[in-house]
């Protein structure tokens, strides 16, 4: 557009005074008549027709600003380090793009979420950060089928705060591949090939002094079960994968998680309260238990042997007004590793807790604190402590 700036056909300015004026344009010109944009409400807030077709669609984003205070724990995590910041700062935008189409087949549905983060320097000696852009999510569903990546259909609650420290539970998106078919009522059952390309934490082999994993020969396998309605929803779930080390020496072993869980709606205390439990339990596939730092098995030089574990995790919110709510996360694992093993047996228990104002719909300030406590068997016990301040629209 052209803000300003007055176009005239050139006879009236004398550049064509000859012409007939039969010749001229007509004065004003033709307006095409506007189309207005269809909203389509039967989806949710926010969705529109797009012109020429059939499909809804809905444009919406995020803008997410954190600071956060890092490594205030014990030894060596306890502002000690000088060669990293331990205060980090980030910027984070998404976009999300949801598109629904009704078809002879059925409801037709792509979902994309792309997110762009800025991160503050971690060491001190880079002179930029750089931004990261990744397709956190993105799918398409039909007929009950789900391809793309998403959501792991093993996980099932994921935590309610911020997360200024890892809790201990399943919390994986990744490539699928997944049939969900109904059971009647509010119950239904999904079956998902996953890539556990992010998923397997790897084996140590004694005998060469190699460690991690080899690459995939086959993808997991998950199901689940799942019952939601107006109390609240529950989800019981497995998964198989294979624990392939990278030494050729070691022998492949089969991973195994299973996980239960309950979501209760508690609108008797205030408007959005819920309450989650949830136990994890995982051998030779420790990330389901959110235990990602240690190998999922170890070879002896005779055979290998899995690392085996047990998570209990949960979360409450609750809201003051509508306008302030308190989220906190609790989770407690115990990982059992084999004898000989570089790493120890140990448990970790972990808390985090925030606080988040809502001045105006769409737009949030927060604080969230947390705390974790390790200890390592035959170890001294190590602590994390890190602290988010927050400011976030979405629109």
């Amino acid at each position: 557009m052209f803000r300003g700036t007055i176009f005239l056909p050139l006879a009236v300015i004398g550049l064509g005074s000859h012409a007939d004026a039969a010749d001229l344009a007509p004065f004003p010109p033709v307006v095409e008549p506007i189309s207005y944009v269809q909203v389509c409400e039967r989806y949710g807030a926010g969705y529109f027709v797009i012109p020429g077709t059939e499909t809804c669609l809905r444009v919406a984003g995020r803008i997410r600003t954190d600071v956060q205070f890092q490594d205030f724990g014990s030894r060596p995590s306890n502002w000690s380090q000088r060669d990293e910041n331990d205060v980090r700062f980030r910027a984070r935008a998404y976009v999300y793009l949801d598109a629904f189409t009704e078809t002879e087949f059925g409801l037709l549905r792509a979902y994309s979420e792309t997110r762009f983060t800025s991160d503050s320097d971690t060491v001190r000696d880079d002179d930029e950060a750089d931004t990261l852009v990744d397709l956190e999510v993105g799918y398409i569903q039909f007929g009950g089928f789900t391809f793309g990546r998403t959501q792991s259909f093993f996980d099932f609650f994921t935590g309610a705060t911020y997360g200024a420290v890892d809790r201990n539970f399943s919390d994986d998106k990744t490539w699928v591949a997944a049939y969900t078919a109904s059971m009647g009522g509010p119950v239904s059952f999904s079956v998902s090939v996953e890539d556990i390309s992010e998923r397997v934490n790897g084996t140590f082999d004694a005998v060469t002094d190699l460690d991690g994993s080899g690459g995939n020969r086959w993808p997991a396998g998950v199901v689940a079960l799942r019952g939601a309605d107006s109390w609240g929803s529950a989800q019981v779930s497995a998964a198989i994968q294979e624990a392939r080390p990278l030494s050729a020496a070691a022998d492949s072993e089969v991973g195994l998680a299973f996980g239960a869980g309950v979501i209760f709606n508690l609108p008797m205390l205030a408007q959005g309260d819920a309450l989650a439990l949830q136990v994890q339990y995982a051998e030779a596939a420790m990330s389901y238990i959110g235990a990602t730092d240690v190998f999922d098995s170890y070879y002896d030089g005779t055979r290998t042997r899995k690392t085996k574990g047990f998570a209990l995790s949960g979360g409450f919110t609750h809201y003051f007004t509508p306008e302030v709510r308190t989220d906190f996360d609790a989770s407690y694992a115990q990982v059992d590793t084999p004898r000989g093993a570089p790493q120890n047996d140990y448990t970790r228990y972990a808390l985090d807790f925030d606080v988040a104002w809502t001045p105006v719909p769409g737009l949030e300030f927060g604080v969230d604190i947390g705390y974790a406590n390790i200890d390592p068997d035959n170890e001294k016990t190590s602590e994390e402590a890190s602290a988010i301040l927050r400011a976030q629209r979405t629109f």
